[in-house]
C-alpha cells in the first residue's frame, strides 16, 4: 500500500516535473545503475519518498522520462508533425497530391525545425538520455520509439519515398531516411566537432542561422538515380 505523501509531497510545488528534470539530467550522464534514488531527490531538492509517491520507483521514474521527452518534443515540432500528417491525410482521401516541390518544402521546414531545436541548450540532457538508450535499448526507448519517432520517421519517410520516386516502404527509402535524419542530429551529437571545426566558441542566433540553413541543401540532395540537384 502506498505510504501518504509528506506536505511537501502532497502540495502542488512542481514535485513531479523537479523529479522528472533531475533524473533526466543524471540518467542521461549516468544512466539506470549509475544514479541512485537518494541523489535524484537531492538534485531534484524534495523528499526521497516523492520517487515511489510519484513513479513508484526509479524504474517507474526512468521510464517516465521518456514519456516527459515525447510530451518535450510534441511541444516544440509536434505541430509541424501534426501538420505533415493531416496533409497526407488529405491527399490519401482524395484531396490535392504531394508533388516533389511541396515535399521537398515541408521536409526542408521539418529539418529547420530539428536544427533549430538541437541548436538549443535544453536539448542537450534530451540527447544524452536518447543516445544512452540507442546503445543499450529498454523500455524506455520503445516508448519514444513508438509515441514520437516512428510516426515522425513515416511521415518523412513518405515524404523522402515522393522525392526519389519510390515505395516509402522501400529499403533504399528507409535507408535515405535514415541518412537524413543522421545529417540533422549530428548537430546536436557532434557539437564538440562542431565548435571545433567552425572555430565558434559558443552557438547563438547567428550560429543557429547558418545551421538552419543546412537543412535545404540536405532535401536539395534527395533526387531520383540519375538525377542531379539544379
Amino acid at each position: 500500500m502506498t505510504k501518504p505523501p509528506s506536505t511537501d509531497i502532497a502540495r502542488n510545488d512542481g514535485t513531479r516535473e523537479k523529479l522528472l528534470l533531475a533524473a533526466l539530467n543524471l540518467f542521461g550522464q549516468y544512466g539506470f545503475e549509475g544514479v541512485s534514488t537518494r541523489k535524484l531527490a537531492e538534485l531534484a531538492g524534495v523528499n526521497l519518498q516523492a520517487i515511489n509517491y510519484y513513479f513508484g520507483n526509479k524504474r517507474g521514474l526512468y521510464n517516465a522520462v521518456a514519456d516527459y521527452l515525447i510530451e518535450r518534443l510534441q511541444v516544440r515540432i509536434g505541430e509541424r508533425r501534426k501538420m505533415v500528417l493531416g496533409r497526407f491525410a488529405e491527399a490519401q482521401f482524395g484531396g490535392r497530391p504531394i508533388d516533389v516541390e511541396e515535399a521537398r518544402a515541408i521536409l526542408t521546414t521539418l529539418g529547420e525545425a530539428m536544427l533549430t531545436l538541437f541548436a538549443e541548450d535544453e536539448s542537450a540532457v534530451w540527447v544524452r538520455y536518447m543516445v544512452r538508450e540507442q546503445a543499450e535499448p529498454t523500455e524506455a526507448y520503445d516508448r519514444i520509439y513508438t509515441g514520437f519517432m516512428q510516426p515522425m520517421l513515416t511521415a518523412v519517410r513518405h515524404l523522402v519515398g515522393i522525392l526519389l520516386e519510390a515505395d516509402p516502404n522501400s529499403e533504399r527509402v528507409r535507408l535515405r531516411t535514415l541518412s537524413l535524419v543522421g545529417s540533422l542530429i549530428v548537430y546536436r551529437v557532434g557539437r564538440a566537432t562542431i565548435l571545433r571545426e567552425m572555430e565558434w566558441s559558443a552557438v547563438g542566433s547567428k550560429e543557429t542561422a547558418a545551421i538552419r540553413s543546412i537543412a535545404g541543401e540536405l532535401v536539395a540532395g534527395i533526387h531520383p538515380t540519375g538525377e542531379s540537384a539544379t
